[in-house]
């Protein structure tokens, strides 16, 4: 499957697949707004999911589920 690739090509692949998994995981660590369980979690989803992981700990992850409702007019 990967045998064609060059140096190049891994490294682009490596940081396709390691940016978006460091700054999820450091997001995690830094997000108040999660329990210690809540982000042991996150941090498995990331972990078993490389690429679909990052991207659900950014589009839904990060707010907790836990927004303030916004005041009406």
């Amino acid at each position: 499957m990967f045998s064609g690739l060059t140096g190049w090509h891994l490294m682009i692949l490596a940081v396709v697949f390691l940016i978006p998994f460091v700054l999820a995981a450091v997001s995690i660590a830094r997000n108040r707004a999660s329990s210690g369980l809540e982000k042991a979690v996150w941090v498995l989803v990331i972990l078993a999911f490389p690429l679909l992981g990052p991207i659900l700990w950014f589009v839904i992850g990060r707010r907790g589920g836990r927004e303030s409702p916004r005041p009406s007019p």
